[in-house]
């Protein structure tokens, strides 16, 4: 693409797209059936290391971000009068925060 320009509307992006489409499938017609099959697997191969490589840095960011921090769980009964504890975040029966 020769446009490096970052701020391209809507439909010009939607022109480029097609534009891009049509010179793909032009290259496609020109070739032989074992030449497509050649490309076809070498996307696949490529496919697979792309997806191989975001995995690892996936991986990477979890290892390096640490463990995620868990929720802290609500009580099941209220520490002040013994109630069991609704959904809110003060007692149902006496007030108090959970």
């Amino acid at each position: 693409m020769e446009e490096n320009n970052l701020n391209l509307s809507q439909e010009e992006l939607a022109r480029l797209l097609e534009e891009a489409k049509r010179k793909a499938q032009e290259m496609l017609d020109k070739m032989t059936p074992e030449e497509r099959a050649r490309a076809e697997a070498e996307a696949q191969r490529r496919i697979a290391e792309d997806q191989a490589s975001m995995q690892q840095l996936i991986d990477e960011a979890k290892r390096v971000a640490g463990p995620a921090p868990e929720a802290e769980k609500a009580p099941n009964f209220c520490r002040n009068c013994g109630a069991k504890a609704g959904g809110g975040k003060f007692c149902e029966y006496c007030g108090s925060k959970l």
